[in-house]
């Protein structure tokens, strides 16, 4: 998505990395609906290379799913999946590589992460929030700063599609996925822009709360039972001084306390019932994540 400065350097150090490796390989470009000339591009690499394939899609469908998207096309024993704005190195292939084959035991992925996030304070501060919040909320420990870069062996990759899930948040899924994972600290370049507005980042950031965990909803109901609980308490303690003599009890004390009570009582139920019907919608009605217009250069 809007890649068209990247795609021709990206092709050629990646390339430059294979033929070091002295290995077969495809490249699989997915065009998630670029405004820019960045099919037009590809489009040219095929015309050079047979290995090339280019996956369009009908609308821009998000990262995530255009990602999901790249890895259900690309058939490689190791798959090496990486964006395509060179903020991350295509020569991080070769070191993810030698970690991989160099290991004493076997390893399934070799990840990139930022052992500091990039950017002012304002940058900085609600993407560690985010993350201390998700793994305080999950069950499953999530590696902070992930970046895209990763190398994957085929087993993986064909596990990780088989999860259906009607919102994708990459990081979760790729962790729930198993396998043996390790991560190794990369340096993330910034190319002075980005496609993501901050309320596009806070949307991403709350959608991979809700689909990752139930949790949130979950607080939420016990939190409305707490209320609930005070209340009552406070409704008795009220009752008992009026009963005691020790004071008057004024209707609008007596309203308020029904309020907090029964207010407490409607949101532990819709939490509950939210959290139910709200997957059984998005899962049941089963469509696709992103749906593909034509593939170009695809091989017999």
């Amino acid at each position: 998505y809007r890649s068209e400065p990247y795609i021709e350097d990206l092709y050629r150090r990646t390339l430059d990395v294979l033929n070091d490796l002295g290995a077969d390989y495809e490249f699989v470009f997915v065009d998630d609906a670029s405004p820019d000339d960045s099919k037009k591009i590809v489009q040219g690499l095929i015309e050079q290379d047979e290995n090339v394939r280019l996956v369009e899609l009908s609308r821009n469908f998000g990262q995530h799913k255009a990602t999901m998207a790249g890895l259900s096309y690309a058939n490689g024993d190791y798959v090496f999946l990486f964006d395509s704005d060179l903020e991350e190195d295509p020569e991080l292939l070769r070191r993810f590589y030698d970690v991989m084959h160099n290991s004493a035991e076997e390893i399934d992925v070799v990840y990139g992460y930022m052992e500091q996030r990039r950017g002012s304070l304002k940058d900085r501060v609600p993407g560690d929030l985010f993350y201390k919040l998700i793994n305080l909320m999950s069950d499953l420990p999530i590696p902070p700063n992930p970046m895209a870069a990763r190398l994957m062996t085929r087993s993986y990759v064909e596990n990780l599609l088989n999860f259906g899930e009607s919102h994708v948040w990459l990081a979760g899924i790729m962790s729930l996925n198993g396998f043996t994972q390790v991560g190794i600290p990369c340096e993330k370049k910034m190319k002075g822009s980005s496609t993501y507005s901050l309320g596009r980042k806070l949307a991403l950031a709350a959608d991979a709360l809700v689909s990752f965990t139930n949790k949130p909803l979950t607080f939420v109901a016990y939190g409305g039972l707490a209320i609930s609980f005070v209340s009552f308490f406070v409704a008795l303690y009220l009752f008992g001084r009026v009963i005691f003599g020790d004071a008057e009890l004024e209707g609008w004390v007596l309203v308020l306390a029904s309020l907090w009570f029964l207010g407490g009582l409607i949101i532990s139920a819709v939490g509950l019932v939210g959290f139910y019907v709200g997957r059984i919608f998005l899962q049941v009605k089963g469509r696709p994540n992103a749906i593909v217009r034509r593939v170009y250069g695809q091989r017999s």
